[in-house]
């Protein structure tokens, strides 16, 4: 069952990140599936690059799960920030977990606590994992850096990610 919710996930993301990457996007999550991260790198950073922001939610996810040079979370912080402040809810989560750890970016419960809130706002039921670790992080926060988050999240508006750059008038 979570096999196949997560499939169902990837897919309708692909969906939503447009036709023109859709066959780019099955390929690159192809081999990210099969553990070629090398693959899926080359096929995922000039897309990633482009601005999608699933690919580069996707493109952060190789660098987390790599194994050797090829494994940045430094690399992936950058990749999952740039699709979070586009809305990528996915990117987003990643992001407050990196945060939480340090690993990649400083440590920082309060950015943390705010990207796990943007993320849970983008699901039907407080139940979402991004609500259960923002949830968790509360306990280890003063109640001064929990409202900071949260006016924080409040605040956030994502930037928007266009296919095809708009002609200029």
């Amino acid at each position: 069952m979570k096999r196949s919710l997560i499939g169902l996930c990837l897919s309708l993301l692909v969906a939503a990140a447009g036709p023109a990457f859709a066959a780019p996007l099955d390929d690159a999550n192809a081999a990210y599936q099969r553990g070629d991260f090398a693959t899926a790198e080359k096929i995922l950073l000039p897309i990633a690059e482009a601005g999608n922001p699933y690919a580069q939610y996707r493109l952060g996810m190789v660098y987390t799960e790599a194994m050797g040079e090829m494994r940045s979370t430094a690399e992936a912080a950058k990749w999952f920030e740039s699709a979070a402040l586009q809305g990528q809810p996915f990117a987003q989560y990643k992001l407050g977990i990196l945060y939480v750890k340090g690993d990649g970016v400083p440590k920082d419960f309060v950015l943390a606590y705010m990207w796990f809130s943007i993320s849970a706002g983008h699901t039907l039921s407080e139940a979402s994992e991004a609500a259960r670790q923002r949830d968790m992080l509360a306990a280890r926060m003063t109640t001064g850096q929990v409202a900071e988050a949260k006016k924080m999240a409040r605040a956030f508006r994502p930037m928007k990610f266009e296919a095809e750059p708009t002609p200029q008038r």
